[in-house]
């Protein structure tokens, strides 16, 4: 199962909390710069960090200099995909000079995402499903553990990426994805490409609205 890694970049970004990643499988690296002053770190973050246990630490930067903390991240994003290439990675900064960055990944296959706030990952944390009634029969089948799509997700966004004529419906948008596995691996089953489909809307890579879709593959 790919691992979702948050990069915060808190010279651009001073979140109060991370405590609303507590809910989700996140392993968060908060990076601070060399000037920034004692105390600047509140007391919510602190505790929420303390929280997270193992999954948060704070990666401080030795030296002052022009963008030194976009380079500590982006170092770091390049030893991360070397040892975990499916790892899904959020960039926590309002610096959209980390977005050819992000759009380099992406068109390399790589998960990859800029949000402004914590908030904003915090909202694609799937929501618990209230658990399902124990059926009457007797023979009560298990249904088989759900197979995670993070693996899948990156080559579609890299797909839909490099295309100039983008499928305009949600229709077209679900051949596209059963034709590209048709011919990488295997064909999907359907439910499968409309979990992909839901996927990508949820994290906003793809809007509907009735049956068109667009696109935002380089947010």
């Amino acid at each position: 199962m790919a691992t979702n890694y948050v990069l915060v970049d808190f010279e651009n970004v001073q979140p109060d909390s991370l405590a609303a990643l507590a809910g989700g499988a996140f392993r968060i690296k908060v990076f601070v710069g060399a000037s920034q002053a004692r105390g600047r770190i509140s007391f919510e973050l602190s505790h929420s960090m303390q929280m997270l246990g193992a999954n948060a630490e704070y990666v401080k930067i030795a030296r002052s200099g022009p963008n030194a903390v976009d380079m500590h991240i982006a170092y770091f994003i390049g030893r991360l995909i070397e040892k975990e290439p499916n790892a899904f990675i959020y960039i926590v900064s309002r610096d959209t000079d980390f977005d050819p960055l992000v759009e380099y990944l992406q068109a390399s296959g790589v998960a990859c995402k800029r949000a402004k706030t914590i908030a904003e990952i915090a909202r694609s944390i799937p929501k618990p499903k209230a658990p399902a009634q124990a059926p009457k029969s007797t023979r009560s089948a298990v249904p088989p553990p759900r197979r995670a799509h993070s693996d899948k997700l990156a080559p579609i966004i890299k797909q839909l990426h490099s295309l100039s004529g983008k499928p305009a419906t949600r229709k077209k948008l679900s051949q596209t994805i059963a034709n590209y596995f048709r011919q990488h691996g295997g064909p999907l089953a359907d439910s499968a490409i409309e979990q992909l489909i839901e996927d990508l809307i949820r994290m906003k890579y793809v809007t509907q609205s009735g049956t068109k879709v667009s696109y935002n593959l380089s947010q």
